[in-house]
């Protein structure tokens, strides 16, 4: 893995020496023009070679550690470990190829994740996971690849393709082992025309194909009784299939298909772009072997539409850029019954979310950047089963200053503090309409952890280091503390006003 890792750094960076890269600016600043090359450009690979980044190369490692009590029920309360990845993007000296490569590797000890199996593959607000009353003990292992090219084809066309290949290794170790691999393949293919010097018009297509295969097996003490043994697959809000033997295997495919424009003048820019996914995931039972049998549990389906804005006004010396995206999510849950012969519609959900930033970068000043956000949630599901409903709306508003001084030629320091509000607008919980193990276990925690007010503040703290070649070496330390401050009017709180969580990551990180 390592001689993997030193390979493709050494390939990338020998072939990307002419380019200007970004080591000329702060720290505040890179971490700001990644973000929009992340969320603007990377996207769609045909837009590489037109991205605000025309040149990096960097390694990190961090090192992670969190803890406390104000996180989700079915999350970890306790994290350590590993996190290391390299990337690099440059453009092939003498030809018209743009290249984009990155290597990723975690490796974490998550503790205290209650009832849920099968921790960490859930997505779209699919309602289907394996659950149980125990807490558990996750050893999680990560290793993602990722790689993209844009090759000119003439003065107008622009090709471009993505790869990314992620596998994922869960092991539960406490009181039951439950084993679980997840492997994820998306590829992508995309085409950008230049109308003129000023408008880009891109289309790209994809295919995410999304495989788990979990191993469930008994670790119990023999004075453990029977009840608390048993495995159950969540089909809802209350929902369930109980006395589950065995592991299943998980398949999701979700095609998408993206649309982008940008127009480009002297002093500012202007983008907007589409994404849209339909997805159908399915719980295969490994044991049905006969051919009469349907092998398939499950089946949930999910349209997912979203758009995101980018307008970004330049001066000499400072950068206003203003973002906004608009998600729409609806799924729709399905189990096999096996006395019919048919699926029948057991779940509904519906979320729309709205994220607003304005950002203010002022270069090589003390007050390096000013930003204010705003996100607003609101997502409804309902069991059809039970006619149970659980619907949520939420309000997080932010402000967030970065600060940067240079004290001698070669060094700078540096400090981002950000300030947020998670404010809950509504909570609507009806437990009383699935009366079950699953409402005891899982619903009536979830529904009061949702309805929790708290206040987040996170600082990023560091120093920025002037190497030999204009290589740069950034060492830093952010903190994430939530702390709880209003709790909801329920007669049954799991959570107090003493709760919080803090999360730490100390890093290094080499541009070279």
């Amino acid at each position: 893995m390592f001689f993997t890792f030193s390979l493709f750094l050494v390939v990338l960076h020998a072939s990307s020496q002419t380019i200007t890269n970004v080591n000329s600016l702060s720290v505040i600043e890179r971490d700001f023009q990644f973000q929009i090359f992340e969320n603007r450009y990377f996207d769609i690979p045909s837009l590489i070679n037109q991205a605000n980044l025309q040149k990096f190369s960097y390694g990190q490692a961090n090192y992670l550690y969190s803890e406390g009590e104000l996180r989700h029920p079915q999350d970890y309360k306790k994290q350590n470990g590993l996190y290391v990845e390299t990337a690099s993007l440059s453009a092939v000296q003498n030809t018209n190829w743009t290249l984009y490569g990155s290597l990723e590797y975690l490796n974490t000890r998550l503790e205290d994740v209650e009832n849920n199996l099968t921790y960490g593959i859930t997505e779209y607000n699919s309602p289907y996971y394996f659950f149980q009353e125990t807490n558990g003990v996750w050893n999680h292992q990560d290793y993602n690849f990722e790689a993209s090219a844009a090759n000119k084809i003439n003065s107008k066309l622009t090709l471009g393709g993505y790869l990314n290949y992620d596998t994922n290794f869960y092991f539960r170790k406490t009181d039951t082992r439950n084993e679980l691999t997840a492997l994820k393949i998306l590829t992508k293919l995309s085409l950008s025309y230049q109308l003129n010097p000023e408008h880009i018009l891109s289309v790209a297509i994809s295919n995410e194909f999304f495989k788990t295969d979990s191993e469930l097996g008994n670790k119990f003490p023999e004075n453990n009784t029977a009840t608390t043994a048993n495995y159950y697959l969540n089909t809802g809000l209350g929902s369930y299939i109980k006395n589950i033997d065995n592991g299943f295997q998980t398949k999701r495919n979700i095609p998408e298909l993206q649309f982008s424009w940008i127009t480009r003048k002297s002093d500012w820019d202007l983008s907007v772009s589409s994404d849209t996914k339909y997805g159908l995931e399915r719980w295969i039972d490994k044991n049905i072997v006969n051919l009469g049998e349907n092998d398939e549990l499950t089946k949930y389906s999910f349209l997912k539409e979203s758009v995101k804005v980018f307008y970004n006004k330049y001066k000499d010396n400072s950068l206003l850029s203003l973002y906004l995206k608009a998600e729409y999510l609806k799924g729709n849950g399905k189990v096999w019954e096996d006395s019919g012969a048919y699926y029948y519609k057991n779940f509904t959900t519906t979320s729309y979310l709205v994220n607003a930033e304005a950002n203010m970068l002022f270069y090589n000043k003390l007050l390096n950047k000013i930003s204010l956000g705003l996100n607003y949630y609101n997502k409804s599901q309902l069991d059809l089963n039970y006619a149970y409903v659980f619907d949520y709306q939420y309000l997080d508003p932010k402000i967030e200053i970065g600060l940067n001084k240079r004290i001698s030629n070669k060094t700078a320091v540096f400090a981002t503090i950000e300030t947020a509000y998670h404010m809950v607008l509504n909570v609507e919980h009806d437990p009383f309409a699935a009366n079950n193990i699953y409402v005891d276990w899982i619903g009536n925690k979830v529904a009061n952890y949702t309805g929790v007010d708290a206040f987040n503040f996170n600082t990023k703290l560091g120093f920025d280091l002037k190497l030999k070649n204009e290589n740069k070496l950034e060492c830093s330390l952010t903190t994430d503390y939530t702390k709880a401050t209003q709790l909801p009017e329920d007669s049954v709180n799991y959570y107090s006003k003493n709760d919080d969580y803090l999360s730490l990551v100390a890093g290094l990180k080499l541009y070279f």
